[in-house]
């Protein structure tokens, strides 16, 4: 069963990878409503072979949990290469579905946060606060 499971896994990672309305932010098609809807239920209709009753719901908490896990795994290859670790001791990945993640490339990067109050405003909010 598991490789039956890997390998309908593995098509549901492509058919992720192939609808970037789902993932990449700055596309076009991100804000498509009807777009969006029709990968997922191309997602849905994978996601059955492994769960019967899978509802977009249950791939929105697959992919989370897919994605996790390669954060997860790519932080512990970033805290070995950081810490002077020589060729053999930097971490290898032993997730299976590790590389096939790589095309999210820096969808993962957390942005740095903007504030909309310009320096003045914001200037003038820090006296009244500290009066």
């Amino acid at each position: 069963m598991s490789r039956k499971r890997n390998a309908i896994l593995e098509e549901f990672i492509e058919i992720y990878k192939s609808e970037p309305c789902i993932w990449r932010l700055k596309d076009k098609e991100y804000h498509d409503r009807n777009k969006r809807a029709a990968a997922y239920e191309k997602l849905i209709i994978k996601l059955r072979e492994l769960e019967p009753n899978a509802t977009k719901e249950d791939v929105v908490k697959k992919i989370n949990a897919l994605r996790s896990n390669v954060r997860r795994e790519k932080r512990k290859v970033e805290e070995s290469t950081k810490s002077d670790a020589s060729g053999d001791e930097i971490y290898k990945p032993s997730l299976w579905y590790y590389d096939m993640f790589e095309f999210l490339g820096d969808q993962d990067i957390p942005r740095t946060s903007q504030s909309n109050i310009d320096e003045a405003d914001q200037t003038e909010v820090f006296f009244r606060r500290n009066r």
